[in-house]
């Protein structure tokens, strides 16, 4: 079996700035990194780091050479990435001090590639060779269906999510890799027992790998139903944990070690990224994954004092949620904001103001079900003074507009 990962390339241009700056305001930043990045840039490292021959296919520019340079340096064969006369796909990420962030993404040759390319690439891989996908680059359709016919196995990674991905046919697909809320996009539902019921009832012979947080993942097919635990481990920057546990799993099926052990070294891969700083230079080598089971030990239940700071972040952005800030909550829980920063980030599983941005979000859908407010009327109550800011926000969360979203009633 030979492993072809065609994905995107990134670069990431991260800037400190004191404040993140607003409409209209020109600020001066702290400092610039520039970073590799991409979904198929990581999961291609993580598969050659973990031992595996691995094939990356993509397009990168004349800027891109930091990029081949860390995917060669790490064993990735470059037969078939190809450069471009087309500026690389790069993000632009302003981080505060308090830890809280924007982003915004210019996709540059991860969505210029044509499919003339993907045929050639295509052409050198045979029935039985497997296909590695995410979302970041162009015609995800286009490849699984060529790739199928082939017989190739398909390996999707359907992230970041898009709403697209709901007509892609997940017949054709043979490992399906994906996380709690990508699962909810396809079946509808948060629950992970429901959606193990939702593949085996809707796609039979898929194989799927759910991934939850601290409370580890799954791995189920026609025959069997396995979980693995999270391992405990001190998380500095998850960055790059999914797309290391995507390439760790990838490359133990090439080596036919069974699922079970597949997801703990998977498992195990991923804990060990999260203990570093930065997203590809993070990803472990075999070697340091094996030393690791050594000592690695099951991510425990969820402590009390976890408990309770959960239900003080919620309660809080209850109470205030037209005028919840950072800074209020670590006062009112009586700490630092950087310490509350990473606190919701570590508890919630997402920064401060995305779980609030999804709060307000999720309450005005309800409002727009429930009541006759106008849309400006929503807006305000949930605390938006932008609202081209809030419509943008919540077609992001439920992939309809405001408007469209109330004519379900």
């Amino acid at each position: 079996m030979r492993i072809l990962n065609f994905g995107s390339c990134n670069i990431d241009y991260v800037y400190a700035v004191e404040q993140i700056v607003q409409p209209g305001q020109t600020i001066t930043t702290n400092s610039l990194e520039v970073f590799p990045g991409g979904k198929g840039l990581n999961q291609s490292i993580a598969v050659a780091r973990a031992g595996v021959p691995v094939y990356h296919a993509g397009y990168i520019g004349a800027d891109g050479t930091m990029l081949r340079d860390i995917l060669q340096e790490s064993g990735v064969d470059l037969t078939f990435l190809k450069e471009v006369d087309i500026p690389n796909g790069h993000a632009i990420i302003q981080v505060e001090a308090s830890g809280e962030n924007c982003i915004f993404l210019y996709s540059g040759t991860n969505k210029s590639i044509p499919k003339e390319y993907m045929d050639w690439v295509l052409g050198h891989f045979s029935e039985g060779d497997l296909l590695l996908l995410q979302n970041e680059i162009n015609d995800i359709h286009y490849l699984v269906s060529q790739a199928s016919k082939k017989g190739m196995q398909v390996v999707l990674n359907p992230a970041p999510f898009t709403q697209d991905l709901k007509t892609l046919d997940l017949n054709s697909i043979s490992y399906l890799l994906l996380n709690e809320t990508e699962a909810k996009e396809f079946s509808g539902t948060e629950d992970p027992a429901e959606f193990v019921s939702f593949v085996r009832s809707n796609y039979p012979q898929l194989k799927v790998v759910l991934t939850l947080g601290k409370q580890g993942c799954i791995y189920t097919d026609s025959q069997v139903t396995l979980a693995h635990p999270a391992f405990d481990v001190p998380a500095v920057d998850t960055t790059a944990a999914g797309d290391t546990f995507t390439g760790y799993f990838v490359a133990q099926l090439a080596t036919g070690n069974t699922y079970a052990e597949a997801i703990k070294f998977a498992s195990a891969a991923a804990a060990v990224t999260v203990s570093h700083m930065g997203a590809a230079p993070s990803i472990p080598v075999m070697a340091q994954v094996e030393e690791a089971l050594k000592t690695l030990k099951p991510h425990s239940a969820e402590n009390l004092k976890e408990k309770n700071q959960r239900k003080q972040i919620q309660d809080y952005l209850t109470a205030n949620l037209t005028s919840a800030n950072l800074q209020d909550l670590a006062q009112a829980m009586g700490y630092s904001d950087t310490y509350i920063g990473a606190c919701v980030r570590e508890i919630m599983g997402v920064s401060f103001s995305r779980l609030l941005q999804s709060m307000r979000c999720q309450t005005a859908a309800q409002l727009l079900l429930n009541t006759e407010l106008s849309i400006s009327e929503i807006i305000s109550q949930v605390g938006y003074q932008n609202e081209n800011f809030f419509r943008t926000k919540f077609k992001e969360q439920y992939g309809v507009t405001p408007n469209q979203y109330r004519k379900k009633r």
